[in-house]
């Protein structure tokens, strides 16, 4: 399977998620050390979070609970001011945020796994046919696929669109909970 290709880090914006004023936010768990260890954390992850080891994982596990990254962004370069341009690492020393979505929230993101799609196009024609879901994946990232998934979250591709500098994008809408 392949990623999409972005320019620099995965991004999210959320359009409509109930848990920043709810409070269903998870803030005090570091990223796992050997998890994040040769990758980033970044916006847009749909991440396990262990509240008895107060760790961070990737969904390689259902045991955990799992919720969508949305840390504030901190760009220290002026050459890179994008939100492209922002991730964690395990040596920032930073705790990421992560939020549990529920039914009926509505996000766009472009950390995508393109699953079952060969590129960005084939993608495009399946969102705007209306039959793409996503649901987690072992890298973080929202696997996309064409076929309502029962696993963890069920997510919709309800419109092909783009992030703030211009890079494609899906906007989604959970469907179901974990």
């Amino acid at each position: 399977m392949a990623r999409l290709k972005i320019d620099g880090y995965g991004q999210l914006e959320m359009n409509n998620c109930a848990f920043p004023r709810d409070g269903r936010v998870e803030a005090q768990c570091k990223l796992d050390p050997d998890d994040f260890k040769n990758i980033p954390c970044e916006n847009g992850m749909i991440l396990a979070v262990d509240n008895v080891k107060r760790v961070v994982k990737l969904p390689k596990n259902t045991d955990f609970p799992v919720a969508i990254v949305y840390s504030a962004e901190h760009l220290y370069d002026e050459r890179k001011s994008g939100l492209k341009d922002f991730a964690l690492t395990v040596n920032d020393g930073v705790y990421p945020r992560l939020g549990y979505l529920s039914t009926g929230d509505k996000f766009t993101t472009n950390t995508i796994e393109l699953g079952e799609y060969k590129d960005e196009d084939a993608l495009k024609t399946a969102v705007d046919a209306g039959t793409v879901y996503g649901t987690t994946d072992a890298s973080g990232a929202i696997k996309v696929q064409g076929t309502r998934p029962e696993s963890l979250y069920v997510l919709k591709a309800i419109k092909n669109t783009t992030m703030p500098d211009g890079q494609y994008a899906i906007k989604f809408q959970v469907y179901s909970e974990a």
